[in-house]
């Protein structure tokens, strides 16, 4: 093995302080820079680069920053008017819904006073048949009821067969006794038939 070092061979090196030199495979000779036609080569200062490396960088950090904040905002403001929307429909199904269950209440009522037209009507016949002698009087009472397991509050029926019953003769112990009629009620047209007799 041997120490002998073997030295660099003749050519132009880069400088330390920037630019290149010449080497002639035994010493540094001084000749002008190829890259600078024999003008001293002026050396960028690091620290402005370094400063304006920072600067970029804070202003690239800023301008993320400034753009997660709006981003941010954005989402926010869409998850806002998500949610307001989403109230508004919560109210107007809400609204929708009371309005609804309104007008059921107000259908249900108007088909109770329709009983009470029937009944109405019922015990004016039956007046009719104690004055033509079909049987004894007086009449005490009408009442009716839906037939066949029928309600008036089952709104999605359009029609209701009632039997309906007249009391001529209380026996006590709140029994009665008289005679059956009928009705038939239409719900669509509001109109109703009715007679002597069961249904």
């Amino acid at each position: 093995m041997s120490d002998d070092k073997t030295p660099a061979p003749a050519g132009w090196y880069p400088n330390p302080d920037g630019g290149q030199r010449f080497w002639s495979g035994s010493e540094w000779l001084d000749l002008p820079d190829p890259d600078t036609d024999g003008k001293p080569k002026r050396r960028i200062p690091k620290k402005p680069i370094l400063i304006g490396l920072a600067v970029l960088v804070l202003a690239g950090a800023g301008g993320t920053v400034a753009w997660k904040v709006n981003h941010d905002a954005q989402v926010a403001a869409q998850v806002a008017a998500a949610e307001e929307a989403a109230n508004r429909e919560t109210e107007r199904v809400a609204a929708e819904k009371a309005e609804q269950e309104k007008r059921e209440a107000a259908e249900r009522l108007s088909r109770q006073l329709s009983v009470a037209q029937i009944e109405s009507s019922i015990e004016t016949m039956a007046n009719e048949h104690v004055d033509k002698g079909m049987f004894d009087g007086p009449v005490l009472n009408v009442s009716c009821s839906p037939t066949n397991g029928g309600s008036t509050d089952n709104l999605t029926e359009t029609t209701t067969v009632f039997e309906c019953f007249v009391a001529t003769e209380d026996i006590g112990d709140g029994r009665m006794r008289g005679y059956k009629y009928h009705a038939t009620m239409n719900w669509s047209t509001e109109e109703f038939t009715y007679g002597f007799g069961a249904p």
